[in-house]
C-alpha cells in the first residue's frame, strides 16, 4: 500500500527518534499490533542510522520513513538504509532532488501559504504543516479554500487525545505526526493508541 492511502486509512503518522533500539523495537511491536502501517524515525541522534538499518529488517511489514533530513548526504544514507519516504521540517532543495533521483515521496515542512505552494511546485503530493501548535486548524481550513486537493500532515504540537486529532482531520488535514505526546503521555501506549486510531479511521478519507 502506497504512503498516501496509508496516511488516508490511519490518519496518524507516529514519530520518534530510535536513539534506544530497545525502546524503538517496543513503540514499533505496539505500533504493528494496532495495525498502523507507517512510521517516521527521525535522524536526531547518533546511531539514528544504524538502528533504522536494524529496524527496517525487522520490521517488513511497517512503512518505515527517515525525518529531519536536511542534506544530500542524509538522504542517500536512508534511502540506502531502505526508507520508504523522506521527510525535512522545511523543503530543503537537494533532499528533494534526491527523492526524486531515488523515486522516494519526500514530504518538506511548510509553514506559510507560500512555502506550501513551493514544495507543491517542487512536486511534492504530500506536505507537512509544521508546527501545528503555532499554525491551528483554522489555517488548514484557509490553506484548502485555494487548494482543495491538498493533502497536508500536520505535526508539531498536536494533541494525542481523539478531539485533538479530530480538530485537524475535521479542518481538513488528511492526517497528523504524533511523537512526544503520544509516546510519552500517560496511560498504556497501546491503550491510547487504540482509542485514537479507533476514533481517526471513522473519519478515514
Amino acid at each position: 500500500m502506497t504512503l498516501e492511502r496509508l496516511l488516508a486509512r490511519d490518519r496518524v503518522l507516529p514519530l520518534f527518534t530510535p536513539d534506544d533500539l530497545g525502546v524503538a523495537r517496543d513503540r514499533l511491536n505496539i505500533l504493528q499490533t494496532a495495525g498502523v502501517g507507517v512510521a517516521e524515525l527521525t535522524a536526531r541522534a547518533p546511531g539514528a542510522l544504524e538502528h533504522f538499518k536494524t529496524l527496517q529488517t525487522e520490521f517488513p511489514g511497517l512503512l518505515l520513513g527517515a525525518g529531519t533530513i536536511l542534506t544530500a548526504a542524509d538522504a542517500h544514507a536512508y534511502a540506502d538504509a531502505g526508507a520508504a519516504f523522506l521527510v525535512s521540517p522545511c523543503l530543503v532543495p537537494e533532499v528533494a532532488a534526491v527523492a526524486r533521483e531515488r523515486g522516494l515521496p519526500y514530504l518538506p515542512g511548510a509553514g506559510t501559504v507560500r512555502e506550501y505552494l513551493e514544495a507543491r511546485d517542487a512536486g511534492c503530493g504530500l506536505v507537512k504543516l509544521f508546527p501545528g501548535e503555532v499554525l491551528g486548524p483554522p489555517f488548514v481550513r484557509a490553506l484548502t479554500g485555494p487548494f482543495p486537493d491538498a493533502q497536508v500532515i500536520v505535526t508539531g504540537g498536536v494533541e494525542a487525545t481523539r478531539a485533538g486529532v479530530a480538530a485537524w482531520l475535521d479542518a481538513g488535514a488528511l492526517a497528523v505526526g504524533l511523537g512526544s505526546r503520544l509516546f510519552e503521555g500517560s496511560g498504556e501506549l497501546d491503550v491510547r493508541l487504540s482509542s485514537l486510531l479507533d476514533g481517526c479511521r471513522r473519519r478515514s478519507t
